[in-house]
């Protein structure tokens, strides 16, 4: 067998691969970096010129291109706060944010709890580029909305059943 490495039968050994530990080659005097450190740099940027202001980062946002953006927006680099804020343009009570400051942005791809109401909960959640607040019974998502109205159209929809 050629070229299958690691078990001393082709052109490379473990030993091999192990001395080497450089990743793609860079060019003398430059170090190699890949795409995951030019996307710090982005957020690194956006934080020096927005700090903690959830509006100013949603506006610098919004100026980005798109896949750019999307890289940020499902990231650990942001948190679900400023993320949530960028949906929604809107401040939730203080637990809620306090929760959504503690999750990285990518948790809500899978959904964050906002709210409790007796058996059902408020998620938010981020799937296929859009956000939404979802209500669901810890199992089964029931209903979910989006746009500027949505954790208002959740609660009303959760009271019905409290």
């Amino acid at each position: 067998m050629t070229g299958t490495g690691g078990n001393g039968d082709g052109p490379f050994d473990d030993e091999d691969i192990a001395d080497s530990g450089k990743g793609p080659e860079a060019r003398p005097g430059e170090e190699w970096c890949g795409p995951a450190d030019d996307l710090v740099e982005v957020a690194d940027a956006l934080f020096e010129e927005c700090e903690e202001d959830v509006a100013c980062i949603a506006e610098l946002l919004d100026g980005m291109d798109e896949d750019l953006r999307w890289e940020l927006l499902d990231s650990t680099l942001l948190n679900a706060w400023q993320v949530f804020f960028y949906f929604f343009r809107q401040v939730p009570d203080t637990l809620t944010r306090e929760r959504l400051e503690l999750e990285p942005a990518v948790a809500a791809s899978s959904g964050i709890l906002l709210e409790e109401f007796d058996l059902l909960e408020l998620l938010f959640i981020v799937k296929n580029r859009r956000g939404f607040i979802g209500v669901s019974d810890g199992e089964h998502l029931l209903a979910h909305y989006e746009g500027a109205q949505a954790m208002a159209e959740a609660r009303s929809y959760a009271g019905r059943y409290v």
